[in-house]
């Protein structure tokens, strides 16, 4: 014999387990993770890339930034009690940008080498979408320090290098 049990056979079954209902998936139990070093306990706008959680300040961004200027504009959604804003960029790339701004918009890398040259990229891209001139002139100068565009500046950087 077969029973099938509706709606009506659980107020009629009191052995039938009540299904508990499924826990918010909106709340904080997400499976996020703050970034080690750029969630900010006073920061006061999050934003999330992927898993990843960068707890900030949204004046400095604006600061420097006519993009985050803007976005922060927006109606925002409210996560932890702050704006949340979700962004398109790779944890990777805002890392980098992000570092770039509260570093007070200063690249610490002197020479392009093999292994330096993807973090300049990232800076660069990064820079120039976000509209932050300092670090996109600041590239741009050494490119042009370390590769001169005409052949006597070349002839000079390579007399320089072999004495």
């Amino acid at each position: 014999m077969i029973i099938e049990l509706d709606d009506r056979a659980s107020s009629e079954n009191p052995r039938k387990r009540v299904k508990l209902e499924e826990p918010d998936r909106d709340t904080d139990e997400k499976p996020f993770q703050d970034h080690p070093t750029l969630y900010i306990e006073d920061g006061n706008v999050i934003l999330r890339t992927g898993g990843t959680l960068f707890c900030v300040h949204k004046s400095l961004l604006s600061k420097h930034s006519p993009v985050f200027r803007e976005l922060f504009q927006r109606d925002a959604e409210r996560f932890r009690g702050l704006a949340h804003y979700t962004m398109e960029e790779t944890r990777e790339d805002l890392e980098v940008l992000l570092n770039v701004i509260y570093d007070g918009l200063h690249i610490d890398i002197t020479d392009f080498t093999v292994e330096t040259f993807p973090t300049l990229a990232t800076v660069l891209r990064m820079a120039s979408k976000y509209k932050i001139q300092r670090p996109c002139e600041t590239i741009v100068a050494r490119i042009r320090k370390q590769w001169p565009a005409s052949l006597a500046d070349h002839d000079a950087l390579v007399a320089q290098v072999r004495a």
